[in-house]
């Protein structure tokens, strides 16, 4: 028997001015899943993310949590859902259990039961034993646990996290879609954006595809594993540092035809119409002093499926 659906989304458009930022996008979250919401930049992700968190209002459309919209009751929408931004939303000046509680307080959690859930919710992220540090003292992926017990601690139905792992090294990444799984069998309805594909394929059951504000394709990876073959070859790579833009600029140059570089916070996605000139291009990264922590190749299959139903190709994803 399917599971409930606890996030709907039916012909939402939300406009900036004159714009249209997202139009016509239906999505539907069941509990006990996780979606990936998948596009290049600039394809409504964020925006879709904020207009399912109540952020946003549409212009047209419907937005549900468990059956509730948010004009209907705005505090019943707002406390079945969990936020986590892309920027951990956490006080430095803080520890970790002031945090919770400032955040508990704000949804009018208190007494004992704010206490269970404080204590209760940094042992779900793995920082229990880190509660009574401050926050200046954390790892960028420990901020980003901080960030997702935040979101959880009232303990909503509905997850949204906006780019969750940007700016993770890939030992923080996993670790990361590690709590989300668990998360996911506890229950939980999981939306998150990214717009890298081996990612999605990776972590996700289901992944729904948006492109220039429009939900362009949506099912399993499974189900996108469709029989072309891959026109171009891709290598997802972790930078130690990320390089200064002017560097990035005269590297991207040397790359030539034919050759793509995308550098978002300290992961990067380079791309090249064959695998050779991949290897030529790699080796122009190192040469230029560009410092490697991790690289790979995706399995392909998302990829493969994306650009056979033309969603995006020969765009970043």
């Amino acid at each position: 028997m399917p599971l409930p659906v606890a996030l709907s989304l039916v012909d939402v458009t939300v406009r900036y001015a004159e714009r249209i930022a997202i139009e016509a996008v239906s999505l539907e979250v069941r509990r006990g899943e996780i979606v990936g919401l998948l596009g290049p930049n600039g394809s409504g992700k964020s925006t879709t993310l904020a207009v399912a968190a109540g952020v946003l209002d549409p212009a047209s459309g419907a937005v549900t949590v468990e059956g509730r919209t948010r004009a209907a009751n705005p505090a019943a929408f707002a406390i079945r859902v969990g936020l986590v931004p892309q920027d951990p939303a956490v006080y430095d000046e803080l520890t970790a259990a002031q945090n919770l509680t400032f955040f508990g307080e704000l949804y009018g959690l208190a007494g004992s039961d704010l206490r269970r859930r404080v204590a209760r919710t940094l042992a779900r992220v793995k920082l229990t034993d880190r509660a009574q540090h401050r926050v200046s003292t954390f790892s960028g992926g420990m901020k980003q646990r901080l960030n997702l017990a935040a979101a959880l601690l009232h303990d909503p139905p509905v997850l949204l996290l906006d780019e969750p792992t940007a700016s993770l090294d890939p030992a923080s990444r996993d670790s990361l879609f590690a709590d989300l799984t668990r998360f996911r069998d506890d229950g939980h309805a999981i939306l998150l954006t990214t717009h890298h594909i081996d990612e999605a394929e990776a972590g996700c059951d289901r992944v729904a595809v948006l492109e220039k504000g429009k939900l362009v394709a949506s099912g399993s990876p499974s189900d996108l594993l469709l029989a072309k073959p891959a026109d171009r070859a891709v290598l997802y790579g972790h930078l130690r540092t990320r390089p200064p833009k002017y560097l990035e600029r005269a590297i991207t140059r040397r790359l030539g035809t034919g050759v793509e570089l995308e550098i978002t916070g300290r992961r990067l996605r380079l791309s090249a119409d064959t695998s050779e000139q991949l290897g030529v291009a790699l080796a122009t990264l190192l040469a230029e002093g560009i410092e490697l922590d991790a690289y790979r190749t995706p399995a392909g299959a998302l990829e493969r499926a994306l650009r056979s139903e033309e969603c995006g190709a020969g765009e970043r994803p």
